[in-house]
């Protein structure tokens, strides 16, 4: 009795270490593992989404600052029309000297309204003539809010540093800030280029800055001119004034735009612009609630799915006990069973789940079924051994054929016949190369032209006076590894589709290394490469084709091609062109060092 309550103890104990086993593998290897990745996940996706968006917004505070730009530029060729007309400079001339000025200041600005009055970049122009300082000629843009405060406002706080400005521009374009207001300024001269009035158009800030509105998560923008503000930001966020210019070039640094991704609310962008003779700063804030919106997004839905992790594990340990533990047990008795020899043991089988109904019923027939493994082991280890055996004979054909070859060649000689004996050891040569007994996928360059030199030689025995081959060859780069075949299936290209063999054909082969740093492997023919033939090099080389219907060559460039990309990358592979003395070049392109990932 004592015997048998030990038995049932450590079988009572045996069933619970597999159940707290199954759950320190469900935790340990399912629920931590995939926290971990979730996290790991958020962490990437949320590094990629600010990598993204701070792309996006770089793109976008480019071409909102190239905007603002080309807004600058048409009112500097605006201004530069009452230059060129030279309609102000005809009134001056005709009614300078006449006592009453109405006749030229109805001229003059009706000049004004119709070049400016109408100009989207403009809210108002004001003429200063330097013999009348007091002077103020001027056109409102009313549809884009021009009154006549900017007039009075012109001449109480601007005119006098417009002025002052002015005399240090000569014919150039400058722009002033005066509290808040954006002023092009630019003198007009007389044909002798003397100063004779000075033209300001107060810029409408409005539209300068409404292509920022586009920026996606726009809440605010901030202008400066020479460290001047002028356009505030309408609002502070996350502790930031929009006035502290200090910060924006600490933020700047040696950089003309920068990107600052803030936790709060709001993150800022700074773009720095140098023209017209002085420094433009925009400060934009951008809304993270808009700008990460996707974000936020992915961010809610990993916790979501964290969240419906916890019931599911409960689930998934109720479920295995009931489904696993307890069948694995009455499984683990009956092996014990079968371990001390009793292969007749049967075991209830009551399951409700296929899988462990199948278990269960396949363990009851395991007696009888043991004797047919050992034999089917036995049966597939014969048949292992005859496959290996065949795998040997299957390579003496080759090895006799290399064998049968070298008596030929020793005959030739024997019988004095030279040239025979050449192209013999050339086909040995080449036999040997293709059958790679060390089964290596790169060798040096010398081994590759031993094999390439080899067919040359065939050729030459072939076609005699008719076949003119000269090599130029870096013997520098002969030990450097390069793929095994690269060389002859280009140069027997050359010789089956470039050449006119029946006339003259001529052959050269180079290999150099590019000062990029590049191995080049040229082959030039005296074939001429025609339209249909680029069309049929492009078609094998970049398309995907019918392998049945293309001939061997064709087959050889195109494995060339594919080879040396997937070995070097794209930049690198075979390149077929003509050349200015109408020759066929083929150019086989690959890096000096074996990548070592082969």
């Amino acid at each position: 009795m004592n015997r048998m309550a030990g038995k049932d103890k450590r079988e009572n104990s045996r069933r619970k270490s597999l159940r707290w086993s199954m759950v320190r593998r469900l935790v340990f290897g399912w629920f931590l593992p995939l926290l971990f990745m979730i996290c790991v996940v958020i962490f990437l996706m949320t590094r990629n989404v600010l990598w993204q968006v701070e792309q996006a917004i770089h793109s976008s505070v480019e071409k909102t600052v190239e905007i603002m730009q080309i807004q600058l530029k048409d009112c500097e060729t605006a201004s530069k029309n009452a230059s060129y007309m030279a309609v102000i400079a005809k009134y001056y001339r005709q009614y300078w000297g006449v006592e009453d000025r109405t006749e030229f200041r109805n001229s003059v600005e009706e000049f004004l309204r119709q070049q400016y009055a109408y100009d989207d970049n403009c809210r108002t122009a004001e003429l200063v003539v330097l013999n009348e300082p007091g002077s103020c000629y001027y056109a409102l843009n009313e549809s884009k809010g021009g009154t006549y405060q900017d007039i009075r406002f012109f001449n109480a706080r601007a005119r006098e540093k417009i002025l002052k400005v002015a005399k240090t521009l000569d014919t150039g374009t400058t722009l002033v800030g005066i509290e808040g207001k954006i002023y092009m300024v630019r003198n007009l001269v007389t044909a002798k280029f003397v100063p004779y009035a000075v033209l300001a158009l107060e810029l409408n800030q409005d539209s300068m800055m409404e292509s920022y509105e586009s920026i996606r998560g726009y809440a605010d923008a901030a202008l400066y001119w020479n460290g001047e503000l002028l356009v505030p930001g309408r609002r502070e966020n996350d502790g930031y004034s929009g006035h502290d210019y200090e910060y924006i070039l600490n933020l700047l640094g040696d950089n003309d735009a920068v990107y600052e991704y803030r936790s709060g609310n709001y993150s800022h962008a700074c773009r720095r612009l140098n023209t017209y003779g002085g420094t433009m700063v925009v400060m934009i804030s951008l809304d993270n609630g808009v700008t990460y919106a996707e974000m936020a997004v992915m961010q809610y839905f990993f916790l979501i799915l964290f969240l419906f992790m916890i019931p599911l594990i409960v689930q998934m340990m109720r479920f295995f006990h009931k489904k696993v533990t307890v069948p694995l047990g009455e499984l683990i008795v009956a092996a014990d069973a079968v371990r001390e020899g009793n292969l007749g043991v049967q075991i209830v089988n009551e399951e409700d789940n296929e899988e462990f109904y199948r278990m269960k019923e396949s363990f009851n027939h395991m007696s009888l079924q043991l004797k047919n493994q050992f034999d089917k082991i036995y049966l597939e280890e014969i048949a292992l051994r005859d496959a290996k055996i065949m795998a040997m004979q299957s390579q003496i054909n080759p090895h006799f054929l290399n064998n049968t070859l070298e008596i030929i060649n020793w005959e030739a000689r024997l019988n004095g016949n030279e040239k025979v004996s050449g192209m013999i050891e050339a086909l040995s040569t080449m036999l040997e190369e293709t059958m790679n007994r060390k089964e290596a996928q790169f060798h040096s360059i010398a081994e590759e032209m031993a094999y390439a030199d080899a067919y040359l030689y065939i050729i030459a025995r072939r076609f005699g006076v008719k076949f003119r081959c000269e090599e130029k060859i870096d013997e520098k780069l002969l030990q450097v590894q390069v793929p095994r075949l690269i060389i002859q299936p280009i140069v027997e290209n050359a010789v089956e589709h470039g050449m006119d063999i029946t006339e003259q054909g001529r052959l050269e082969l180079r290999l150099f290394e590019r000062e990029d740093g590049y191995l080049c492997i040229e082959v030039e023919d005296n074939g001429h490469l025609t339209k249909e033939d680029k069309k049929r090099i492009h078609r094998i080389l970049t398309q995907d084709i019918d392998l049945s219907k293309e001939h061997r060559v064709s087959l050889g460039i195109r494995n060339v091609d594919q080879r040396l990309k997937m070995i070097y990358g794209a930049d690198c592979g075979l390149f077929i062109d003509g050349d200015e003395n109408r020759h066929t070049v083929s150019t086989i392109l690959l890096k000096m060092n074996v990548p070592s990932e082969q």
